[in-house]
């Protein structure tokens, strides 16, 4: 994946980048004013001495990219089934009548803690220093 950003700051030996999401339609139409393609911000190790304005090339490998999306997007979601169906099956033999509710907060409460999980991987990656992205070139 390659995409084009601007530096917005430098800090020490990092920079802040703005890099503009693509569109679903590619975002090269300039009819369509409908096509509202908000910037995401990303914060990166300055290999290259870039300064605040310049344009840079990032690239990022697809692999690990949909590695980390998948640790962000399926373990809340798949603690979240699971905390309803261990909800159900749990108080539906307790003899709870109505279950159903209550499951849903427990799939709830599993999601949260889903979410903390992520933001555990998520410190142990950043300390690694393996970042997915990074400064190819300044163009």
């Amino acid at each position: 994946m390659e995409q084009v950003g601007f530096v917005r700051s430098v800090r020490k030996n990092k920079v802040e980048v703005e890099v503009r999401r693509i569109s679903g339609c590619g975002g090269g139409c300039k009819t369509c004013s409908g096509c509202d393609t908000p910037s995401h911000i990303v914060i990166i190790p300055n290999t290259l001495n870039a300064k605040v304005g310049d344009l840079v090339e990032l690239k990022g490998e697809t692999k690990n990219i949909l590695k980390y999306a998948m640790i962000v997007y399926m373990i809340p979601f798949s603690l979240l089934i699971f905390g309803i169906l261990l909800g159900m099956n749990f108080l539906k033999n307790q003899g709870i009548n109505n279950y159903e509710p209550f499951s849903f907060l427990i799939g709830i409460i599993f999601m949260a803690i889903g979410y903390l999980l992520v933001k555990i991987i998520d410190k142990k990656i950043e300390k690694k220093e393996d970042n997915i992205i990074k400064m190819t070139k300044i163009l």
